[in-house]
């Protein structure tokens, strides 16, 4: 059992998705910003260490055999800048020993002769620093190696720069979400506009009425507008059909019931008993009449119904012919009818009603047995193909004349007043034909009658 779906909003949904979309949009952007804020500051404090470092190394000098310094104080004042922060220094000669600064500064073994230049993270005193590794090649008659210099800085200031951008940064990318939010609001309202309009027109739109809606330019929202003009059209289509069909099955059952009633009141003024049957034999031919018109009214209905519900099923021409047939031989064995049948291949599967099917082959040969002559004969003959199957009666009947055929097939149009035909029974099969996406045809027979063909095409469904 299918489960509808629970009613939402369109706007909600729109504005939802688009809100996801900005917000997966906002946290990458977000990812990118911290990741520049990080760099932005480490770039910039990173010249600051760069600048110091290379301050300090100036002011290494050769004292006889000896590596000094004369530390520049311009070194510090550049750290100055970041007035929280710490400093922590080492300088060593070429020995590795230790000229002034901090014993134990975080340096690394790999890092010695690797570049000139090199900056890393550490830790150091409880504190999370930044270090600038520089060397220096000494070149003196006394003194020849590599010199090194280790400047170390606190990240407090690092940190802070960094946060500051990231809340600019943000300020200014939820101020842009927050406008194309209010943007999409505004946008999706607008683009929505012909929907309410539709919906307000059809409020205000009689369903009866044969007034299109008005069309829409907006390619998006015009096969929307066209469906339900289509479907408006075809309603009142079906309306009107309906309407004729109830007019004229009213008229058909009151001429039916008014003859009945008038035979009854003939009978009932009769004072002749010897005419009572006569009366008696008109009565019960306008009751036949009157119920085969029942029959043909409530069959009709049926089709019609269900081509319209559209009720489709595999279904074995072959074996509803052969249970038609024998119902029919059946039903007349006490006329002298002359039945055959004849398929001279398998037939394939057929898509459709088997039951709508039914009626209009059950309609072809009552008609046959009906306007036939007493001693008649009848053939069904199953014709297939790799693209269609046609199944045709023949019989051997007086047949309709090539002129009156179109009219044969029209609803309450009989072409024998004297007989008690209700008009209904060709214009059934071709419905159920049509119904079928195939067609009803009226030929010549072989065997000197009528011939009623319907044609089916293989593998189509009801439409």
């Amino acid at each position: 059992m299918s489960m509808i779906e629970k009613s939402y909003s369109l706007r909600l949904r729109m504005l939802t998705r688009s809100a996801f979309l900005l917000l997966s949009i906002f946290l990458i952007l977000s990812i990118g910003v911290w990741h520049y804020a990080r760099e932005a500051s480490n770039y910039s404090y990173d010249r600051l260490l760069n600048s110091a470092s290379l301050s300090i190394m100036e002011g290494l000098h050769v004292y006889g055999k000896k590596v000094d310094l004369d530390l520049p104080y311009a070194a510090f004042e550049m750290m100055q800048l970041a007035a929280q922060d710490k400093v922590f220094y080492q300088v060593l000669g070429t020995q590795g020993e230790l000229i002034t600064g901090y014993v134990d500064m975080p340096l690394f073994e790999k890092l010695k002769g690797e570049s000139l230049l090199k900056f890393y993270n550490a830790h150091y005193l409880s504190e999370d620093v930044r270090v600038v590794v520089r060397h220096k090649r000494l070149s003196e008659p006394a003194v020849s190696g590599w010199v090194t210099v280790v400047l170390a800085h606190t990240l407090i200031a690092r940190q802070q720069m960094m946060n500051d951008i990231l809340y600019r940064s943000f300020a200014v990318l939820l101020g842009i979400m927050v406008f194309v939010m209010i943007v999409l609001w505004v946008a999706i309202n607008r683009a929505l506009e012909p929907l309410s309009y539709i919906s307000k027109t059809l409020v205000s739109h009689s369903v009866l009425s044969a007034e299109p809606i008005q069309s829409t330019p907006i390619q998006e929202v015009f096969p929307l507008v066209k469906a339900i003009n289509d479907y408006q059209a075809q309603l009142l289509s079906n309306l009107a059909s309906m309407k004729r069909f109830i007019a004229d099955a009213s008229h058909q059952i009151r001429t039916a019931q008014s003859s009945t009633q008038a035979q009854l009141d003939i009978a009932s003024q009769s004072k002749n008993v010897d005419e009572l049957p006569e009366y008696l034999s008109k009565i019960r031919e306008e009751h036949v009449r009157l119920t085969r018109l029942t029959n043909q009214l409530l069959t009709h209905a049926m089709v019609v119904h269900r081509g319209d519900t559209k009720i489709i099923e595999e279904m074995n021409v072959e074996v509803i012919m052969k249970q038609l047939l024998t119902e029919c031989v059946r039903d007349n064995a006490h006329r002298m009818i002359d039945f055959s049948y004849q398929c001279e291949q398998a037939l394939p599967l057929v898509m459709g009603d088997p039951i709508s099917l039914r009626e209009a082959v059950r309609n072809l040969l009552e008609n046959a047995v009906y306007y036939g002559p007493e001693q008649n004969q009848i053939e069904i003959l199953l014709q297939s193909n790799n693209r269609s199957l046609d199944i045709i009666i023949d019989d051997a009947g007086p047949g309709i004349p090539n002129e009156l055929r179109d009219k044969a097939k029209a609803r309450f149009q009989r072409l024998a007043n004297d007989l008690n035909g209700s008009g209904l029974g060709l214009s059934i099969v071709a419905s159920v034909a049509e119904a079928h996406g195939g067609a009803f045809f009226l030929e010549d027979s072989p065997l000197g009658g009528l011939r009623t063909r319907i044609h089916l095409t293989i593998g189509s469904a009801l439409c």
